[in-house]
């Protein structure tokens, strides 16, 4: 008899330090698994590390340490709770504030700014959550639309949306890289959550800016979509991301994660659906930033 196993998800990641850059200070995570409910989940994470006035690489990698320490730790405990989706929220919010204080303690001692941004993503029955602070970004694309779901912390962003910059004039102002949020430079933080729904088979993608800097919205899309039609493997799709980010001179570092899930769950959508009404109860605003 053949044994099979469930596939739950797709992925793909690639990193590039760019063309001028002689060290890559973006990190990214990918953790799978199920919960003791037989429940598929994934958590993904990328961070940018800020460089100029101290060490990005170090950063960057301090702070995925930490989230890779709390996921060993923290997160199966959690699941077991009742109450998990409320929980979830006020756990890793200590979680982005205890790296915080970690990246300002760094720079006290070296005596100059230790900071990175830093992106969360979580899946788990047709329900996605993301934290996030700075600029890196979370795409989700579904049935040929790409749509993105994160805001950007950064000087530049703020001035599209205020109409004082086009889209175009952002991609080649000098500014274009000033944050206004991320961890280890101010005590306290502007963490930016979200939630909502997925359907299985959609794609997520989590990028650093020096990828989506060089490649737009409707380029990435439509590459999306030729990619989706002729199946190709995910992790074939994020080295091709990568290399049309390179192919258009990105001189800062690329980084690309790819997450797509499978096999609908419809048990876990009712769950979900009945969750996310407790959770828009009692987070009306702040959940729908």
């Amino acid at each position: 008899m053949k044994t099979t196993f469930a596939v739950n998800w797709h992925y793909g990641a690639a990193t590039h330090p760019g063309w001028f850059r002689m060290i890559n200070e973006d990190r990214s995570l990918l953790r799978i698994g199920t919960t003791s409910r037989g429940e598929p989940y994934a958590v993904a994470a990328i961070a940018d590390g800020v460089g100029g006035s101290g060490d990005g690489s170090k950063a960057s990698e301090t702070a995925l340490n930490q989230v890779r320490h709390w996921l060993d730790g923290q997160l199966h405990p959690l699941f077991r709770e009742a109450d998990f989706w409320l929980r979830l929220n006020p756990e890793v919010s200590r979680l982005f504030r205890a790296i915080n204080e970690e990246l300002i303690r760094l720079g006290n001692d070296a005596g100059c700014q230790i900071s990175t941004t830093l992106t969360l993503l979580f899946l788990l029955n047709e329900t996605f959550f993301i934290f996030h602070i700075g600029d890196c970004r979370v795409y989700h694309f579904n049935r040929g639309h790409l749509r993105q779901m994160t805001k950007d912390q950064s000087w530049i962003s703020e001035q599209v949306r205020r109409g004082r910059l086009s889209k175009q004039q952002a991609r080649r102002h000098p500014r274009r890289n000033m944050l206004l949020q991320c961890l280890g430079a101010h005590k306290e933080l502007q963490l930016i959550r979200r939630t909502g729904f997925y359907t299985p088979g959609s794609l997520f993608v989590l990028c650093s800016d020096g990828f989506y800097n060089r490649i737009t919205d409707s380029v990435m899309e439509r590459l999306l979509i030729e990619h989706d039609k002729a199946n190709t493997d995910v992790q074939q799709l994020s080295d091709v991301l990568v290399d049309r980010a390179l192919d258009n001179r990105s001189n800062d570092n690329i980084s690309v994660l790819l997450l797509k899930p499978l096999n609908p769950s419809f048990t876990g959508w009712r769950r979900a659906c009945h969750r996310m009404k407790n959770i828009r109860m009692l987070f009306p605003v702040e959940w729908r930033k």
